[in-house]
């Protein structure tokens, strides 16, 4: 076959306006010259086909000419039918096999025209001056004869001037014979070719229509798959901008954010409880709060765009989950006025007990927020083999017109004033991804005026365990004596943030020595550390990972315990962090948070 690389580009085709006229072609029209390649390119593979049914049919026709008179007319006719099939043969492989001399289309077609039509003025010679007098050698001349010329409609199709081209020089000439010879039988015959011809006119004519349309269409596909790949192109581009710009940006607020937080603890630990000041600080964490929510929607979408959440798919206790919700959620559900209730069983689940906490805590959150003095519950309830765990709160519901936009990114129906406690609009989208990567049957139902309801289908263990009694409610806060007397290490090179992160720590009982990199610690002499707490972004073109690196080879103490803290939310960088087996914990840090993990991790390694 012809490789793809040999069409000729359309600014290939010098069609100039009188091979126009000739191949019957519209040169102002656009898509008539885009299709010119293909059209001759299927009049080539078409043609290829009908060689050998072209040296049979002369053949025949040569043998029923001769035979009885003996003569070598007919004979010599054939062999320069069949030497005429043969060139016609030798120019479709050259063509198709992508010879110099006919890559261009316009030329190709012009060799093509050249034989087609000399074989049918060869054709139209054989009936006019080498087939006998006798009726019925003329019969099967013209049967043979009207065969391949309905042959040809359909081979020529994709050029209708090459139809007309092979009908005339091969009908007219016998048709002239007949009609001038006298006779009324070939008078006859001669009106029936008249009327044939005319009938493979017409059809000739259906049929290429039909080809240059379906070419038109072919075209028109293949244009609006280019649209959809450009238009798909720039949406992906537009969603790495996207991505990018909320990377960039989550990493610049992080940063102050993160200091003004470890800034604003240690402050509220010196100041007196009662005071003005204790309450102006109170007010700087609940600012502090509401940002770290907006900040921490923006990560998890950007975790789960960046393909970095790989689910740790654990047997677990579904009440110890609603607990530890129930602790976080309740002082809210209160202040807003809402009935938060929990239900408890005692079942156990098989997923990842971390992302279906995620879900939860957006849906509660988004209960809260947009359903203030509802009742809201949350809970379990055992469907056979599975088990559905359910959000359902009485709030306003949703309008049906927008219930296939609500887990849209930035999508909110009852904040058009963008307040930003309402959050961004990105839990339901965070929930309908987590669903989908833990592979969870969601369904999904709200009625204006009565309120929204979420279930989700959480497979059991493969071994069923019996439901068991809740366990107690865990309590609100962990003794954390452990970390009191430890060493710690922090690096960061951003000062303010280092030396509040600094105060912090020292206040919870511990030992701090903080420096922008791990060569100054390093170089200062210092006692091994028990805990390092390094920033990402370092100075140098060097990176957290690198400093605890350099730590635990220098103290040859491959397992000491350390975090990373970073402000990054780049997929490219969750991935990096994800991949150094480093705990991860992003800016502005939970500081109770901070210190459940150093306590975790200090007694993992003793």
């Amino acid at each position: 076959m012809k490789p793809e690389s040999q069409a000729a580009p359309v600014s290939a085709i010098d069609l100039n306006p009188f091979l126009g006229r000739v191949f019957a072609v519209d040169i102002a029209d656009p898509v008539v010259l885009r299709t010119f390649a293909d059209r001759v390119d299927l009049i080539f593979r078409h043609a290829r086909t009908g060689v050998l049914v072209h040296i049979l049919v002369v053949t025949v026709t040569a043998y029923s000419m001769d035979a009885g008179y003996n003569t070598r007319d007919a004979w010599t006719w054939g062999a320069v039918m069949i030497a005429l099939g043969l060139l016609r043969s030798l120019a479709i492989e050259l063509y198709l096999r992508g010879h110099a001399g006919l890559t261009n289309p316009v030329r190709a077609l012009i060799v093509f025209y050249a034989i087609i039509g000399i074989t049918g003025l060869c054709w139209g010679a054989g009936g006019a001056f080498v087939l006998p007098d006798e009726s019925a050698r003329q019969v099967f001349f013209i049967m043979m004869l009207s065969g391949t010329a309905a042959g040809t409609v359909t081979t020529l199709a994709p050029f209708y001037s090459a139809q007309i081209l092979a009908l005339c020089t091969s009908l007219l000439p016998l048709m002239l014979r007949l009609a001038f010879d006298g006779s009324n039988e070939e008078a006859i015959m001669a009106a029936a070719l008249v009327l044939f011809m005319a009938a493979m006119f017409a059809t000739g004519r259906n049929t290429h229509l039909a080809v240059v349309s379906s070419l038109r269409l072919r075209l028109e596909n293949v244009d609006l798959l280019d649209s959809l790949r450009r238009k798909s192109e720039e949406l992906d581009a537009t969603s790495r901008a996207k991505t990018r710009f909320l990377a960039a940006a989550s990493h610049d607020l992080r940063q102050p954010l993160h200091a003004l937080r470890l800034q604003a603890e240690s402050l509220g630990v010196s100041v007196a409880a009662g005071t003005r000041a204790r309450t102006i600080i109170d007010r700087i964490g609940l600012s502090v709060d509401a940002m770290e929510r907006l900040l921490n929607s923006l990560l998890d979408i950007s975790k789960l765009d960046a393909g970095v959440v790989k689910p740790q798919v654990v047997e677990f206790r579904v009440d110890t989950l609603l607990d530890a919700l129930r602790q976080e959620f309740g002082p809210q559900a209160s202040a807003a006025g809402c009935d938060l209730r929990f239900l408890r069983r005692g079942d156990w689940l098989e997923s990842d007990p971390t992302l279906i906490e995620t879900i939860l805590r957006n849906l509660i959150g988004n209960a809260i927020r947009h359903a203030p003095g509802a009742k809201i519950l949350v809970g379990c309830r055992r469907f056979g083999d599975a088990v559905c765990i359910l959000v359902a709160d009485t709030g306003p519901g949703i309008a049906p017109e927008y219930l296939d936009r609500v887990f849209e990114e930035f999508f909110q129906t009852d904040n058009p004033e963008r307040d930003r406690d309402k959050g961004l609009g990105l839990g339901l989208s965070i929930v309908s991804r987590v669903a989908t990567l833990l592979d969870l049957r969601m369904e999904f139902r709200s009625v204006p005026g009565r309120g929204t309801r979420f279930i989700f289908i959480v497979p059991p263990p493969p071994a069923p365990r019996a439901v068991t009694q809740p366990s107690a409610p865990m309590p609100a806060s962990r003794s954390l004596a452990g970390i009191a007397g430890s060493t710690v290490w922090i690096v960061d090179d951003d000062e303010s943030g280092r030396l509040a992160l600094a105060d912090v720590v020292a206040q919870w009982g511990c030992e701090t020595s903080a420096a922008a990199s791990a060569a100054e610690l390093l170089s200062a002499g210092l006692a091994a550390p028990d805990f390092v707490i390094a920033d990402y972004r370092l100075r140098e073109q060097t990176t957290g990972v690198e400093a605890i690196r350099d730590i635990r080879a220098h103290f040859d103490d491959a397992g000491l315990p350390a975090v990373i803290v970073t402000g990054d939310t780049a997929p490219e960088r969750l991935r990096e962090l994800a991949a150094s087996g480093v705990h991860v914990l992003h800016k502005p840090v939970q500081l109770g948070r901070l210190r459940s993990i150093m306590a975790n991790l200090m007694a993992r390694a003793e």
